[in-house]
């Protein structure tokens, strides 16, 4: 689902694209640029709307349908972080981002940035300085802590 969600915004935007190429062709010869413009535009609207021949089921989708299903999909009970290894706290960290991007309902979301902030709590409560380190290097929200730490549980 997510996937063809992205294919049609991309062959939407190449489609606008192509237009505007088109349309501005005219202008663009005035300014220089109707060239390049018109060919990307062309490009674009030629070799976007292609889809593949393949079945609607085919096993590359059902991968992808399992690994969006996994993402979305809230913890049945989510175990104490305590209890967590650190490679799985840090997986459960970069996997909480990609819920947390999805999540519509309020509480859901509540719930998912309190656990995320346990998550933050107990990286820094395992090795204060690896947590540092990655902080410092520019920490993104689903980057991945992992190679700034020392402790391994």
């Amino acid at each position: 689902m997510l996937i063809r969600a992205i294919w049609a915004a991309a062959t939407a935007f190449a489609g606008v694209f192509a237009t505007l190429a088109a349309v501005g062709a005219p202008v663009g010869a005035m300014l220089g640029w109707s060239l390049p413009a018109a060919a990307v535009g062309a490009v674009a609207a030629v070799v976007l709307p292609r889809r593949r021949k393949r079945g609607p089921d085919t096993p590359a989708d059902r991968s992808t349908n399992d690994v969006v299903a996994a993402i979305t999909r809230p913890p049945q009970a989510p175990r104490p972080v305590a209890e967590l290894s650190t490679d799985d706290l840090c997986t459960a960290w970069r996997r909480s981002y990609f819920q947390l991007l999805v999540a519509r309902d309020p509480a859901t979301r509540r719930s998912m940035v309190q656990r995320r902030q346990d998550y933050l709590d107990e990286l820094e409560r395992r090795d204060r300085r690896g947590f540092v380190r990655w902080l410092h290097s520019g920490a993104r929200a689903g980057g991945d802590p992992g190679p700034f730490l020392r402790t391994r549980r």
